[in-house]
């Protein structure tokens, strides 16, 4: 609720009236979390009511089939989502999930910022430290830890599976209250002259969000972060993009299960992979989480570049601190414990792969690890560990967290 020390934002309040007038709303839920599902007719997500044709279902498993994993009782779970009940209640036949913003909450980090501003994930612009035209990005998006595994090459996917966890963010008070932790892939094109991404993962992030519980997220730029908008990028379905086709798995929806130290590993597998409409010359990139295809995003979103194909693939954890001296921070990256922690102490990401063929082949990636903090030159208290080509039942993985020491 919007409180006397943040008033309602008027020119959020607007926005959001714009933005539900445009939507097709034949009815709206509350999860038990509190979340609101506004739920709309599929095919009004089209001007002409075309919905993609999704690849084949068992492609949107990832990792390799076949492959024994560890012993059962110490074997990963998988995660469960809010909306797996069968009970919660849902829209009509015909309908899926479109999650609403709380503009009441969202007011109090909205102060002298426009809603295409309030959320970009400026972060992006500088995570791959090899970039081409690696200038200074404008604004400088300080405040960011990065510690990931990258790879460049020519690719149109991605998957991998990534623990969860539920690490604690806006440590110490001082903030905005803007602070986020992130375990996610980037996948992106600079061939334009401007960086363009696809991301996705999980997200503890309080001002997107309205708690501070893991959430799958979606996130894409065509513009390298300059702003969100329609069509020009953004978080899950805050702005046009994202096409939803799932009715349980959207981005944005709460996850239920978290890791803990020393005991269960949950985890959620994801997918990225460009596909071609079949008897069209349209392509989409499509996402899957737990071997179920969410939705898509047109590839023409980006007009060339991630258009067409991947010229960088990262994964790994983010951390963004709004302290005025950012490395202050003590927010958590996964489960808070650096890399060295290992098994059921640190996060992972495990049987990562690239798609090296617009047909669906996929490699065991094979990349190099890299860190970079929120100050140039600053200490970095996150760390990584790669296991690329192990030979293992993990393939290529990783852990990574921090700042608490192993």
């Amino acid at each position: 609720m919007a409180t006397d020390q943040h008033p309602l934002n008027p020119a959020l309040a607007d926005w959001l009236n714009g933005r539900q007038a445009s939507l097709k709303i034949v009815k709206t839920t509350i999860t038990p979390s509190g979340q609101t599902i506004d739920w709309v007719p599929i095919e009004t997500q089209h001007p002409l009511g075309k919905i993609a044709t999704a690849p084949p279902a068992e492609l949107a498993r990832a990792g390799p089939a076949g492959r024994a994993l560890a012993p059962e009782h110490i074997a990963p779970k998988p995660a469960s989502f809010e909306l797996d009940d069968p009970q919660i209640e849902r829209g009509p036949a015909g309908t899926v999930p479109i999650p609403r913003p709380d503009v009441a909450w969202q007011s109090q980090f909205a102060a002298g910022k426009d809603i295409k501003d309030l959320h970009v994930k400026r972060g992006g612009s500088k995570v791959n430290q090899a970039r081409p035209n690696s200038g200074p990005t404008d604004p400088d998006p300080s405040g960011y830890f990065h510690d990931i595994d990258n790879q460049t090459g020519t690719f149109y996917g991605w998957d991998g599976l990534v623990s969860v966890w539920d690490p604690a963010i806006n440590i110490p008070a001082g903030g905005n209250g803007s602070d986020h932790s992130i375990m996610q892939a980037w996948l992106q094109n600079y061939s334009t002259g401007v960086t363009q991404s696809l991301e996705g993962g999980w997200t503890v992030d309080q001002s997107l969000n309205g708690d501070t519980q893991p959430h799958v997220f979606t996130y894409y730029t065509t513009n390298g972060y300059k702003q969100d908008g329609d069509n020009e990028g953004g978080y899950n379905r805050l702005h046009k993009g994202w096409v939803q086709v799932d009715k349980n798995l959207f981005p944005g929806v709460r996850i239920n299960s978290t890791s803990t130290v020393g005991g269960p590993q949950y985890e959620i597998s994801m997918k990225f992979q460009l596909y071609q409409e079949p008897n069209s010359s349209n392509f989409n990139w499509w996402v899957a989480v737990q071997g179920i295809w969410m939705g898509y995003y047109p590839a023409t979103l980006w007009k060339g570049g991630l258009e067409f194909s991947v010229g960088w693939v990262g994964c790994g954890g983010e951390v963004y601190s709004s302290l005025a001296n950012p490395e202050l921070t003590q927010d958590q990256m996964g489960s808070g414990y650096q890399a060295a922690g290992g098994w059921q102490k640190a996060a992972y990401l495990r049987n990562l792969r690239l798609q090296t063929d617009i047909n669906g082949g996929m490699t065991e990636n094979n990349g190099y690890a890299s860190a970079d903090a929120a100050v140039s030159g600053g200490p970095d208290p996150y760390t990584i560990a790669l296991d690329m080509e192990s030979g293992s039942s993990w393939d290529s993985y990783l852990f990574v967290g921090g700042p608490r020491p192993a």
